[in-house]
Order: structure tokens, then C-alpha cells, then sequence
């Protein structure tokens, strides 16, 4: 059977392989300890569960309108208005399977064969595929260390053109953790209003603030949906990756376009999830600073863990719960490659992590720390065994 250009175009999910891979070693009784997925380990609030629970025996279990249930659409404008004292409707809302739903249709929406998405360096990895599942062409923009990796409005100025029609903005960032400032912001929504780019702003990580303050698109007034387009979820504030639920708020015009994309590829997002996270919007304020002193604890047991294992120098997150690594001292004629030392960690140390190659950034490991302390811990001491075994 002939496979089409487009497909084979396409690269699979590095994070998802790799996390796979570390589970077939588990199950072949191999001590595996994965520090690659951006999952939390800990449970969701109490009330998700027993929502889901009273969903199921009471049987609402069938389909919901494409687009998301009105009153889950209601919540999370009433929600996020109340947030950022804005004015979002139920019109400005679209309920997606995931947020990682919600940027694949949003470029199906926005994108004509060939229009460029600006894509700063490292990215989330499955931006340049989304881009170019939807026949768009990603445009990568290098960013640098003595920024914290964020690109700057000069930047977007260099690097448009006629052609550009987005920039994907992710803050706390996946991978490096680094938060945008209201200043630095406001920089760059000038220049893309100046030139007509809508800024798509992942914000996935908004509760998961380990220093400062997030600041949002939607900070900026009701006028935001002019000009960018706001992805979030539960998968990481209220640790419900396996849910899959998650929104866009935007233009009208936009949410009706990918709601009819939405209609022929998946339906509704599963409906007692969408009551689960009705639920978690309502009622589970108090996760998020939980969760937030949580991955400040492992940051710090991470980071003092980090200072002895020579060639790993860590950007320090002020978000998410990555720790991005430099670990181009590590690169000489033992490992080729960040890849190559990914591979040997996880054969000799039995721990898997993400080389900077999935995130157009050789020479870095993403390490997550979203596990317990323990397991942190004894990660890290197998990394330094196997290192000095060299």
C-alpha cells in the first residue's frame, strides 16, 4: 500500500516513543525509571474522580455537540474572564480532545498551503509536524541562553514575511520552563499586530509557575482575540493528562471554523471528561498551589542532585517541571550525539530521558521531574554511577 508524502513526512512523537520504549523494558522486569513524559504523577482532585463516577452511573455518557458541552464552553469563559477581567463568551470557546487537539485544528483552520508558522528554538515537538500536517511550512527561529531561550520581537520582525500567518508562543515553556514577561509580551504583540500575525499562545503550563507570575495573552484585554488565539487544558493543572480535554479561546469567527473540523474528525471530546473538568474548573482551586509547591521541592532536590554529575548544566525552570540540560561537554568521542547519550543512559542506567534533537536543540536532555522524590533521586545517582564508569 503506497504511503502519501504527507504521512512520511511526518516524525512520531519522540517523548511518546521513548516513554513507550521505557514501558516494554518494564515489562520485560527491567527497572526502568522514566524521566520523559510531561505527566504528573500525582492524582487529580477528589471531586474529578467522583464526578466521573456519578457521570458513569447515571449513564450521560452519550455524544455531546461537537464543539463541547454549552455549559463546560460557559465555565471556562466564566472562569478565565473572571481570571484576567476580561469579557469571553461562550462563542469565544471551542472544547478540544486535549490541547494538542486544539493546535492541530487551529492550523487546519488558519492555514493555506504553504504559509509560514514562526517556531522558536527549542519548541514543544509536535509544532512543526502540526504545521506541516496542515501544508503549512515551520520557520524556526534560534533563540539563545542569555535570553533564557525566548525569542524577542526582534526576532519575529527578522524572520517574517508576506507569508507569515503565526507565531506558536508556549510560556511556561516545554522544554526549557522559561516564563515570558508582561514587557517582553507586549514587545511582541506589537510587532505581530503590525503585521498581521496571529500569535498562538500554549499556555498548557499556566498554573505550574515555580517563580514570578504567569502572564497570559488574555491579560491583555477583550481586543486578544484580534490578534492571538489561547490553547490550555486540564492535563497539567489538575495532573488529567489521560482525560483528554482541553480548549481554545478565540474569535468567533475562528472557535465556528474549528468546531466544523472538529465535527468530521473526532465529534465531542469524551463526555465524562468534559464533566470532570467542569468540575475541576469549579471546584478544584486549591490543586494548583499544591501541585506548585510539589515541583518546587523536586526542582531543588533535582538541581542539587544535577551539581555532581559533571557536563550537565542545567537551565534552571521557572515553570513546568522540566529541567532542560546543557550537556554539550558530555559530547566527544564517546557520545556523537545528545541522542547517543539518551540511548546509553537508558541501556546502562535504565533511565530515559528526551535528547535535545527532539526539540530542534542537539546537545540538551529534557529530564522531567514530575515523579516522586525518591525516584528522582536514585535517577540521578544512576546517571552519575554510569557516567564515572566510563
Amino acid at each position: 500500500m503506497k504511503i502519501s508524502k504527507l504521512a512520511n513526512s511526518i516524525e512520531g512523537s519522540p517523548t511518546l516513543r521513548l516513554s513507550a520504549q521505557a514501558s516494554e523494558m518494564r515489562s520485560r522486569g527491567l527497572d526502568v525509571i522514566a524521566l520523559t513524559a510531561g505527566e504528573l504523577d500525582l492524582k487529580p482532585p477528589a471531586v474529578v474522580v467522583e464526578t466521573a463516577k456519578n457521570v458513569m452511573d447515571r449513564g450521560i455518557i452519550k455524544y455531546t455537540s461537537a464543539s463541547g458541552m454549552p455549559q463546560l464552553r460557559d465555565t471556562v469563559a466564566k472562569k478565565f474572564s473572571e481570571r484576567h477581567d476580561i469579557d469571553i463568551k461562550r462563542e469565544n470557546v471551542i472544547i478540544t480532545a486535549g490541547a494538542k487537539q486544539a493546535l492541530s485544528n487551529l492550523m487546519l483552520t488558519i492555514l493555506e498551503p504553504d504559509d509560514e508558522v514562526l517556531i522558536p528554538i527549542p519548541y514543544w515537538v509536535s509544532y512543526p509536524e502540526m504545521v506541516k500536517l496542515a501544508r503549512g511550512e515551520p520557520v524556526f527561529i534560534n533563540t539563545d541562553a542569555e535570553n533564557k531561550f525566548k525569542v524577542r520581537a526582534s526576532d519575529v520582525e527578522r524572520h517574517s514575511s508576506s507569508r507569515t500567518r503565526a507565531i506558536m508562543l508556549n510560556s511556561p515553556s516545554n522544554p526549557t520552563g522559561a516564563v515570558y514577561s508582561r514587557g517582553e509580551l507586549e514587545d511582541i504583540i506589537s510587532v505581530c499586530k503590525e503585521r498581521d500575525i496571529l500569535i498562538v499562545s500554549d499556555e498548557i503550563y499556566f498554573t505550574i509557575v515555580l517563580d514570578g507570575e504567569h502572564t497570559s495573552l488574555l491579560d491583555f484585554g477583550s481586543d486578544f482575540q484580534n490578534y492571538a488565539v489561547v490553547i490550555n487544558g486540564v492535563s497539567k493543572a489538575y495532573a488529567m493528562t489521560g482525560w483528554r480535554l482541553g480548549w481554545a479561546i478565540a474569535a468567533p469567527d475562528i472557535v465556528s471554523a474549528m468546531g466544523r473540523i472538529q465535527s468530521h474528525q473526532t465529534s465531542n471530546p469524551c463526555t465524562i471528561s468534559q464533566y470532570a473538568a467542569m468540575s475541576a474548573l469549579e471546584c478544584a482551586d486549591d490543586f494548583a498551589p499544591e501541585v506548585v509547591e510539589v515541583m518546587r521541592r523536586r526542582r531543588e532536590i533535582a538541581l542539587e542532585k544535577l551539581q555532581k554529575i559533571d557536563g550537565f548544566a542545567p537551565i534552571i525552570p521557572e515553570g513546568a517541571f522540566y529541567l532542560f540540560c546543557d550537556v554539550r561537554k558530555n559530547l566527544d568521542e564517546r557520545f556523537s550525539s545528545s541522542e547517543a547519550l539518551s540511548e546509553f543512559l537508558l541501556k546502562n542506567a535504565l533511565v530515559a530521558t528526551v535528547p535535545g534533537e527532539a526539540f530542534g536543540m542537539p546537545g540538551f536532555l529534557r529530564i522531567s521531574i514530575a515523579i516522586d522524590e525518591e525516584k528522582i533521586v536514585e535517577a540521578f545517582d544512576r546517571i552519575e554511577k554510569a557516567l564515572r564508569q566510563l
